[in-house]
């Protein structure tokens, strides 16, 4: 077998872009060499958006090649549904890739990854490792603050290293490698605390597999301190969504501001083509599900319909990349004043003139894909997240509004 055939495509779990040198990390700058190297030979993408901004879902939308509005899922449950339409690993098969997967083994035994949703391929062979990740946040909540050690992390190396020469050995053709990193690694405290150590990580892939094979990419990311939230899968905001991707050098082209969703990234990796694409989306959950929030992204702007308030919000990502000035208004209420105020007065805007007609694209393209479930579908969610948001008195007043309608 001739290892330039082999292609590894990593991805890390609620991976910010924030995280790395090559995207402006000033910390972390100097102790990355694996990917400084994939960087500086490769291509960066810079508008790379999850269809998903939650593991499950993401996969699904990178496998499949499908946004989760197109899903045949409704809401987010133990399905045992088996994808049968073309996927990623029908491609690689068709190809001559001998599929497999290294993950850590919680995504089996704790949150049965397989029984929920599977398109990861009928003949891939998954390799559940133990003991590659630290628990943390809503994950693993624990009294005292995790301390750094870093013989559980060389154990990582150690393991991984040792599953990749395995998987090597025992093919019998090329192999198509995915491999998903925790969202820490073991002996490592916290989000973003281990990039050095995913660093040695891509380094052993890159003495296995040529630099010209390997992708580096995140299923999402995470909310980071943004907006005051933390962690990820209830937000479509910039550093939840538009996540990392570096590819081997494409169209000569170091840098790529393409607009690219992770529904792409079959055609990426087997391709190696730039998908051309006017617009993204990415959804929080799927469409019967109370909590949705769908996130529509063109090259220069965002529009997000949050289901459950039925609130918009607009942004131009060109000048406010942190999403801070809703723009889907020409008022907003001054909450020191205590007031409803002229936005265009006092926010410092250069394309007012554009607004009504990109207002009314979104809502256009909103109304086009958006779909409600069924009475049965739409009906226990919204009741379970009436309680788990308001408590038992908004249950009962919806209960009583159900009742008067009879």
């Amino acid at each position: 077998m001739q290892e330039r055939e082999s292609i590894i495509f990593i991805t890390k779990d609620a991976f910010c872009k924030d995280y790395l040198p090559c995207y402006g990390n000033q910390y972390w700058s100097g102790h990355t060499p694996n990917i400084d190297k994939l960087v500086e030979n490769g291509s960066v993408f810079r508008k790379y958006y999850t269809g998903a901004p939650s593991t499950v879902m993401s996969n699904m939308c990178m496998f499949t090649g499908l946004y989760a509005h197109e899903s045949e899922l409704s809401r987010y449950v133990l399905s045992g549904i088996h994808y049968q339409g073309e996927t990623l690993w029908t491609k690689a098969e068709a190809k001559g890739y001998e599929c497999h997967i290294i993950w850590d083994e919680a995504w089996h035994s704790v949150f049965k990854m397989e029984e929920r949703y599977y398109c990861y391929g009928e003949n891939t062979k998954i390799h559940n490792l133990k003991e590659i990740r630290q628990g943390v946040g809503a994950h693993y909540l624990h009294g005292d603050s995790l301390k750094r050690d870093d013989s559980k992390t060389e154990y990582v190396y150690k393991t991984i290293e040792n599953e990749i020469k395995k998987i090597k050995k025992e093919a019998e053709k090329p192999i198509f490698l995915w491999m998903h990193i925790p969202h820490v690694i073991n002996g490592r405290t916290g989000y973003g605390t281990d990039i050095d150590a995913f660093d040695h990580i891509v380094g052993i892939a890159r003495n296995k597999f040529k630099d010209t094979n390997i992708f580096i990419a995140a299923d999402h990311g995470n909310m980071n301190g943004m907006k005051g939230k933390i962690s990820y899968g209830h937000d479509v905001y910039e550093t939840a969504v538009n996540i990392p991707l570096i590819a081997p050098r494409i169209d000569e082209k170091r840098i790529i501001d393409n607009l690219v969703s992770n529904i792409d990234i079959s055609t990426i990796i087997f391709e190696r083509k730039i998908p051309e694409r006017d617009v993204v989306y990415s959804d929080s959950t799927f469409y019967a599900q109370p909590n949705r929030k769908l996130a529509i992204i063109t090259k220069d702007y965002k529009y997000i319909y949050n289901k459950h308030s039925k609130k918009e919000e607009l942004y131009d990502l060109r000048t406010d990349p942190e999403e801070n000035c809703n723009l889907i208004s020409d008022t907003i209420y001054d909450v020191d004043r205590h007031v409803k105020t002229p936005l265009r007065e006092l926010y410092f805007y250069p394309y007012w003139e554009e607004l009504e007609e990109v207002r009314r694209y979104f809502r256009k393209e909103k109304n086009k894909i958006w779909k409600t479930g069924t009475f049965k579908e739409e009906f226990i969610p919204t009741l379970k997240y009436q309680v788990q948001t308001h408590g038992y008195y908004q249950l009962t007043q919806m209960l009583s509004k159900l009742k008067s309608k009879k």
